[in-house]
């Protein structure tokens, strides 16, 4: 498999992504009367059963609290008279805890698995395309010539490893060139006719000053440089009632240079389509957004996420690996590959975002990088989309890797490039982690169920204990101290797994941790 055939392969999560600006997201659509517009606990649109800690969204800073010699509060405006010497109460700030990154287990690599992968109606589901330019002509995404047609094809698992692919149709293609950066996925809010949509990158034969003049007007400030009336790109689309016949939209659906790398999903918490696509900027690249509220109109890309200062200045981000938590839509994930030029190799770090706009290194370092020089995933790597559960405990992106670094000459037959999985225990993706001791109170949740699980690791000589603030018999010294590694281990209290309150009702949970890792708490 080509590297940009891996980056266009084309499936993507059947996503229903939390997004919209901090404090007043944009919205094209009606919100549920329970959806909670607070951004602690990350746009939700109906209460959550299940909380996962990949930012600090559940993680109240707290603050000191000045305590008079009798132990009563004193506030900041008009404390009563006369003064006296106050002392500080720090019982309620987060204290001792990190979030940290959790590396995945490589599996693979696997024969027939695409770069991206939907999970849907109980299979694993992808797409790919061929696009055919005429004997000899074909350079891929360097093609010069006139792209004639483009083969879609269908492909279906029923565990995510044993694949089966068919051709599913032919469609024609005219004045364009260099195709590449396909991205499918299901729309559940469009017409019977656009369930199933397509996103793709072309240069432009033709036309190229009235489109510059189109593309100068969408993109006023944050315009690709690489582009210009003698070199036009643009995006365009397919749509498909089936997800087996498949036909083109005509125009492009907008003027831009989306090479290699694009992701489409429609974010159900702001009504729009979301696009995360490609920018070049100081000759890097970078990662860029922008939005649409039909897929047929959108309106400029602006960046969102590039390199740190802090990082080498030879990176860039090659590719922009979006994805959402299976089931839980609010958590905005990526795992963005920094391209290392000095080497032509690659790593992937976690990126996490309450809104899909502004986005977070997860700390903990890379979470893929690229094996020994020996191993078939020795050169560049690039990671897919589309985070699925795989088998009952683990969840997984695909990821593609080949022997060579990047930019090695592409004679035929000299470099080869395979497919595997890279997995994580359920709920694992990042650890609160508590070193020695520590401590922190989650913002006001509302309980969707009558007992309480956590999802943890703890140090024999460790423990995690949690308790309802305000519950009488649910302190924090009368929870039943947890030990050892446990994906879902129930709470309970002197021996009982009651809350003490209903469902409906919102409590502020109370952690106590020492010598362990949080990764998440559930309702059940």
């Amino acid at each position: 498999m080509k590297r940009r055939d891996f980056c266009a392969g084309t499936a993507s999560l059947l996503a229903f992504a939390a997004g919209g600006a901090v404090g007043q997201p944009r919205r094209s659509t009606t919100l549920p009367a329970e959806a909670d517009p607070d951004p602690a606990g990350g746009y939700t649109l109906r209460p959550a059963r299940e909380f996962l800690f990949t930012d600090y969204r559940h993680i109240d800073p707290g603050d000191l609290r000045w305590l008079s010699p009798e132990g009563a509060s004193l506030p900041v405006a008009g404390p009563p008279e006369p003064p006296v010497q106050a002392h500080a109460d720090a019982q309620r700030v987060a204290l001792g805890i990190s979030l940290v990154a959790q590396k995945p287990a490589k599996q693979g690599p696997i024969e027939g698995l695409p770069g991206r992968v939907l999970h849907d109606a109980g299979l694993y589901r992808s797409w790919s395309t061929r696009v055919d330019y005429g004997q000899g002509e074909n350079l891929g995404s360097y093609s010069s010539a006139p792209a004639k047609s483009l083969t879609v094809s269908y492909g279906e698992s029923k565990d995510g490893f044993a694949w089966n692919w068919r051709e599913a149709c032919q469609v024609k293609l005219s004045d364009v060139t260099g195709v590449d950066g396909e991205y499918f996925f299901i729309d559940p809010h469009g017409p019977a006719d656009e369930r199933y949509k397509c996103i793709y990158n072309a240069g432009i034969l033709s036309g190229g000053d009235e489109l510059w003049q189109q593309y100068r007007q969408t993109h006023p400030r944050h315009r690709d440089t690489r582009l210009g009336p003698e070199r036009m790109f643009g995006l365009f689309g397919m749509v498909s009632p089936d997800g087996l016949q498949w036909k083109t939209i005509p125009k492009p659906l907008f003027i831009h240079m989306g090479d290699t790398d694009n992701t489409v999903y429609y974010d159900e918490w702001i009504g729009k389509y979301v696009l995360y696509t490609r920018l070049y900027w100081m000759s890097r690249r970078m990662v860029a957004r922008a939005e649409s509220d039909d897929f047929h109109h959108w309106g400029p890309v602006e960046p969102t996420l590039w390199p740190s200062l802090e990082d080498p200045l030879s990176w860039d981000i090659y590719t922009n690996g979006r994805s959402c938590y299976p089931g839980l839509p609010e958590h905005h994930l990526m795992f963005p590959v920094f391209y290392h030029r000095l080497t032509q190799t690659s790593e992937a770090h976690l990126h996490s975002s309450v809104d899909g706009i502004h986005w977070n290194r997860v700390p903990g370092g890379p979470v893929l990088q690229s094996g020994e020089p020996t191993a078939w995933d020795s050169g560049f790597l690039i990671t897919g989309k589309g985070m699925v559960p795989l088998g009952n405990d683990r969840v997984a992106i695909p990821y593609m890797a080949f022997d060579h670094p990047h930019k090695y000459p592409r004679w035929p037959g000299v470099i080869s490039s395979r497919t595997a999985w890279a997995t994580w225990p359920r709920g694992r993706l990042v650890a609160l982690s508590a070193e020695g001791e520590g401590r922190f109170r989650t913002f006001p949740v509302r309980v969707t169920g009558r007992r309480l699980r956590l999802n943890v690791r703890v140090r024999r000589a460790g423990e995690i204990r949690v308790g309802l603030a305000g519950i009488a018999g649910h302190a924090i010294a009368e929870c039943d101290p947890i030990f050892g590694d446990h994906l879902d281990r129930v709470i309970t209290w002197d021996g009982g797994e009651g809350l003490g309150l209903e469902p409906g009702a919102k409590v502020i949970l109370q952690f106590q941790m020492r010598s362990a890792e949080l990764f998440g708490f559930e309702w059940l």
